[in-house]
């Protein structure tokens, strides 16, 4: 089968009316923000059949437009400017969704998965090269920003003759955020950053350049999205420096930040170690590094006093308090801070967590509920050897519905007999509904932990 016929099938397929209600149910229904057409969840739900329509019938014709995308601001820290997030329409959401769904299927190789490949690659290149060798970690400036319409269009090109996918994925990126969609305003270049297509674009984007860097012998190098970094000798960082930079320009008409310029590109021999990804790497070591240590402590404390200030139950604050310790898993889906860092080698750092968690807990909760709070070295340990039988760390995919009724009591009190009275699909909307924003909290705290 042809590259454009395969495009054309994959396509088709998700593209057709059955399968855009299935993919609705399966990731839309259960929770979307509102975008600046101000249409909520439920309104859209109820015209589900209507809005369906609508959406074939205009992408057939290629005349389906999306509308500008809301902004939603997100805090790198002191210092630095926030993160610009795209928000988009329930609709759009749907679209994009469908359209990410396609893109995995014609680019499997770019679909970006969890990056503790990586890590495991940059821990054991530490830990076999003599320490007199060198890392390079250069930093792309404002990458989704600057990513080339004309050139990514190209690369899609290669694999994609459909013109009605073509001009889907043109008219996403070229949809502005946060201002009235018109001819003048659209993006000329760039990628909106939130969308369900913005990581596998991003990939797309960068392919080449892979299989170019990828090539030199003994040099070893690795990339996550937009984080670059190198392991080589002296002389080959030297020309790495000068090089890489230049190949961005050139092929991708992508800036890097300067080594030593204030910015995240740096050299630094081995021995001294490295912050890449989260974690932070010397020889044998591998440890969360402390910016994200201190912004644990931080989140630590924001849980610790909500107890003193708290308007919910106490059951409800050590809840959520354990969530952020435990992480935990939702739709196949490892979710939380330690599932994030348990390849870290330093059982030091938890100590000191539970240390300080323990100290300051002590001053705003009963003794009697002291017990109930659950350790960050415990947590660590049935991650790393128990996790398929662990009751420690919420598998929120395989609860009994009365487990989903205990978690409901917590987080939404209703009476037993109101609980009682729904239908196993009533209950699981429910609990669903009540964790999801739990689970989004605790996505968005990993986030700010890593930026």
């Amino acid at each position: 089968m042809s590259q454009t016929n395969s495009a054309t099938k994959v396509f088709k397929a998700h593209f057709s009316k059955a399968e855009l209600f299935a993919l609705y149910k399966s990731t839309i229904a259960e929770g979307a923000s509102v975008g600046r057409d101000g249409v909520r969840l439920k309104e859209f739900e109820k015209r589900l059949g209507q809005e369906i329509d609508l959406i074939l019938r205009k992408v057939k014709a290629r005349t389906y437009q999306f509308t500008s995308y809301k902004e939603k601001l997100v805090s790198k820290g002191a210092g630095k400017s926030p993160r610009q997030l795209s928000i988009p329409t329930v609709r759009d959401k749907l679209v994009l969704k469908s359209l990410a769904r396609a893109l995995a299927e014609i680019f499997p190789a770019q679909v970006a998965g969890l990056p503790h490949s990586t890590i495991k690659r940059v821990h054991e290149a530490s830990r076999v090269r003599p320490a007199t060798d060198f890392y390079l970690r250069l930093d792309i400036q404002h990458y989704y920003p600057s990513i080339n319409h004309k050139i990514l269009l190209k690369l899609l090109r290669r694999k994609i003759r459909n013109r009605q996918l073509i001009h889907l994925l043109t008219n996403a990126i070229q949809t502005p955020t946060g201002k009235k969609k018109s001819s003048a305003s659209l993006n000329a270049k760039g990628v909106p950053q939130g969308l369900s297509i913005s990581n596998i674009l991003s990939a797309i984007y960068l392919t080449d350049v892979d299989d170019l860097l990828a090539t030199h012998g003994g040099i070893d190098y690795f990339r996550y999205v937009d984080d670059i970094l190198f392991a080589a000798t002296p002389s080959e960082i030297e020309e790495l420096e000068k090089s890489v930079p230049r190949l961005l320009r050139q092929k991708r008409k992508l800036e890097c930040h300067k080594v030593g310029t204030g910015g995240k590109s740096v050299k630094v021999p081995l021995s001294e170690g490295i912050e890449y990804l989260g974690y932070r790497f010397c020889g044998n070591v591998i440890e969360v590094r402390a910016s994200s240590l201190k912004k644990m402590f931080a989140n630590l404390m924001k849980n610790v006093t909500g107890f003193k200030y708290k308007k919910q139950s106490s059951g409800k604050s050590i809840w959520r308090l354990n969530l952020r310790i435990t992480g935990c898993q939702l739709k196949a889906r490892r979710i939380g801070w330690l599932f994030f860092f348990s390849q870290s080698k330093n059982l030091k750092q938890l100590k000191h967590l539970d240390a300080f968690l323990a100290k300051q807990i002590a001053k705003v909760v009963q003794p009697e509920e002291i017990e109930s709070i659950k350790r960050f070295v415990k947590a660590y340990h049935e991650i790393k050897f128990n996790l398929d039988k662990t009751k420690y760390i919420p598998n929120f995919d395989e609860l009994t519905d009365d487990e989903k009724k205990e978690h409901i009591a917590i987080l939404r009190p209703k009476k037993a007999s109101t609980l009682d009275a729904l239908s196993p699909a009533e209950l699981d909307d429910l609990f669903q509904e009540s964790i999801s924003y739990e689970v989004d909290g605790l996505e968005k705290d990993m986030m700010e932990a890593f930026s």
